[in-house]
């Protein structure tokens, strides 16, 4: 089973589809991308929002650098002017389906003999036969989970959350930016559509079957420690009390083998879904700590706080809040130095590395 491409990764140039929705949160694979990609200056090349075409990218989402920031254009045409090799689908329309004008535009690409790159549910394969279209959700067949994931050596820290959409895949980029900053060697176990087109390779493993997502986690982890990392850094999904997605959450929880825990949480009181109340961070946490215990201790041991619509003010007391309930450092990583992401990963590094839980801890 390949999880990575063979040899050096393809260098890509995107164009990005986010028409009329690049302002909005169902263009986080085109924010995600923009602000972590791993493609230096010019992996992406234009964005096409004929919404707010002659600004710039940095003009409308915070977190871009400088130098990767690009134009935003009305066209598929004008962005064709600045030659790239693909076109991606940075929307996520509810229910998973492109409009047909975004498939026309699509074929129109292809037509050009520009890749597509899609993150969605919907397979575009089968649908444009002729074009060379990377499927990112399109799951590898994985074995089932064979317990070969305890015998990693790199500490392994895994994302959780209090409910989904809560920034854990944010925060694992930011502790991996943090820790790369400080010479300490990473690897980013993509488990999502965002995080694969990021980083080039991984499993969406919510296109998994449900029997085979530790098993794909577990694999996830044993190809990171393949480059003997430091630290492995694996991607959450979903939420334990969310009943949508839980699934997923403890196949992760499970399946990565994780030594210690990240907790997301945001500055939200609704309901996961009518009727579920949104559960605490201290509370949450506890329940993480006793289902991963069922299979390999794992302490949640900090809290990545997503502050987003609060001011500053507001943002530092509600950090102080939740670092007062659950007794552990708390930071909202996404906010810059005065937040700051190091006592997140300084929480991950000093946390040991743990057993099964029918062996003694080392």
């Amino acid at each position: 089973m390949k999880l990575r491409p063979e040899g050096d990764a393809p260098r890509r140039r995107y164009a990005v589809l986010a028409e009329g929705w690049f302002a909005n949160r169902h263009a986080k694979t085109a924010h995600g991308l923009l602000r972590y990609g791993r493609g230096g200056p010019g992996e992406v090349v234009a964005v096409i929002d004929s919404t707010l075409a002659g600004g710039r990218v940095r003009d409308v989402i915070g977190g871009v650098p400088e130098e990767r920031d690009a134009p935003i254009v009305s066209t598929l045409q004008e962005a064709l002017l600045h030659e790239p090799t693909s076109l991606l689908v940075g929307l996520a329309p509810p229910g998973g389906q492109l409009l047909e004008p975004w498939m026309r535009l699509l074929r129109q690409a292809a037509e050009e003999g520009i890749e597509i790159v899609s993150g969605l549910h919907q397979r575009l394969a089968p649908e444009l036969p002729e074009a060379r279209v990377w499927d990112v959700r399109h799951a590898p067949e994985v074995p089932i989970f064979s317990g070969e994931g305890f015998a990693v050596e790199p500490k392994v820290a895994l994302a959780v959350g209090t409910s989904s959409a809560v920034g854990k895949m944010t925060a694992t980029l930011e502790v991996e930016r943090a820790a790369r900053e400080r010479g300490i060697s990473t690897e980013f176990a993509a488990t999502g559509q965002t995080g694969v087109v990021i980083s080039g390779w991984g499993v969406c493993v919510d296109a998994v079957v449900s029997d085979f997502v530790a098993g794909a986690s577990e694999q996830l982890v044993l190809e990171a420690a393949r480059t003997e990392p430091d630290l492995i850094l694996v991607e959450g999904q979903g939420s334990i009390g969310h009943p949508a997605y839980s699934g997923v959450t403890a196949g992760l929880l499970h399946g990565s083998c994780p030594d210690c825990l990240l907790l997301c949480a945001d500055a939200s009181d609704e309901p996961i879904v009518p009727g579920v109340p949104r559960p605490g961070p201290a509370a949450v946490a506890r329940i993480y700590e006793a289902v991963a215990g069922l299979v390999k201790s794992a302490p949640v041991v900090a809290v990545s706080v997503n502050t987003a619509g609060l001011d500053e003010e507001a943002a530092a007391l509600f950090v102080d809040g939740v670092a007062a309930e659950t007794g552990l450092p708390a930071a909202d990583p996404f906010r810059g130095p005065a937040f700051g992401t190091g006592p997140l990963l300084d929480a991950i590094l000093a946390s040991p590395k743990t057993s099964p839980a029918g062996e003694t801890g080392h």
